[in-house]
């Protein structure tokens, strides 16, 4: 009898035992981002799928797009404070992360020579070399790359830009980055941060002339319904990122935090595609809608720009910065 009442004990235990890892490895895992859900939406959608798939439904990601669960500075803040899981943001918005002050030369005009170029640095030891006291300061694990964005344009609703001394004056929503901000002035024009939930409304009722966004986004938030103009001018090369709060990555298992990596790597795979399919089929949208495609001179631009990459050398980002980003390969 006690031999059998063993036998009963060891079989429960080994039934627990293989139970207790399952049940510790769910996870639901709530995702931030700032922009309208047309344009990120599939994206995000996209990265949970491989992570659903890869983790065999063990760790579940559910996106809140349109800054639901606040704005960029608040879910920097959230993924510290627990109130949100992870986020999906533009690379450049590391510079908002706490002691993440280098970053803001990602969003330096025109330090880039191409998107190859920034995707060679996002790839690089550089990188990973800016990123790891910034990861550990504000709490923070970079999960990866999601998405190339396609180059940042111009978009007025009242105003033809076809050189520097056009921009004089013009109200233009802007990303909540210090670099871009101080660009925007040094190119004379007065720029004004908007929530991105709340920029077609702030372009509609005129508290903002325009603002600078890829031509997917232009397209995809059919923002041809509030401007006039778009204006080529790729100042800035970016992309799409996956952060998790650092507590929530420690709670998941090797496995899966190996899953969590190769869901993004292969989320890249498709959404950079995506991205570029559409970007170019994005310029026909914005012509059939009735927006002017313009070509600038781009010369003042790119000298007012360097100007202001040299004054803050230093002062904006750690000396050197620019120069070692410019030499990858």
């Amino acid at each position: 009898m006690i031999e059998t009442t063993l036998r009963r004990l060891a079989a429960a235990a080994i039934a627990f035992a293989a139970l207790v890892p399952s049940a510790f490895a769910q996870h639901a895992l709530r995702m931030a981002y700032v922009a309208p859900p047309p344009v990120w939406g599939p994206i995000a959608d996209r990265f949970a799928q491989e992570v659903d798939a890869r983790t065999k439904g063990e760790v579940k990601v559910q996106s809140f797009g349109g800054g639901q669960l606040g704005s960029l500075p608040q879910n920097y803040a959230g993924l510290r404070t627990g109130q949100i899981d992870m986020m999906l943001a533009d690379t450049g918005t590391l510079a908002i992360a706490k002691g993440g002050k280098d970053f803001n030369a990602l969003f330096a005009p025109y330090v880039f020579r191409d998107q190859a170029h920034f995707k060679n640095y996002m790839m690089s030891p550089t990188f990973r070399d800016m990123l790891a006291p910034v990861e550990k300061e504000a709490g923070f694990t970079y999960v990866g790359y999601v998405s190339d964005r396609a180059p940042r344009q111009l978009t007025t609703s009242n105003r033809k830009v076809t050189k520097l001394e056009d921009m004089k004056g013009l109200k233009i929503r802007v990303p909540e980055t210090p670099t871009i901000l101080e660009v925007m002035k040094a190119w004379g024009a007065s720029p004004t941060p908007v929530p991105a939930s709340e920029l077609y409304l702030a372009m509609k009722q005129g508290l903002v002339d325009g603002q600078d966004n890829g031509f997917d986004a232009i397209a995809g938030a059919k923002y041809y319904e509030v401007q006039k103009y778009a204006m080529r001018i790729d100042y800035i090369q970016s992309g799409l990122m996956v952060l998790i709060a650092a507590d929530k990555w420690a709670r998941l298992t090797p496995a899966q935090q190996t899953a969590m990596r190769e869901a993004a790597a292969e989320t890249e795979k498709w959404a950079s595609k995506m991205t570029w399919d559409v970007a170019e089929k994005s310029l026909d949208v914005l012509k059939k809608q009735g927006m002017e495609i313009v070509e600038p001179d781009l010369t003042g631009f790119r000298r007012a720009a360097d100007e202001v990459t040299k004054r803050f050398d230093g002062e904006m980002w750690a000396k050197g910065t620019i120069q070692k980003i410019q030499a990858v390969k």
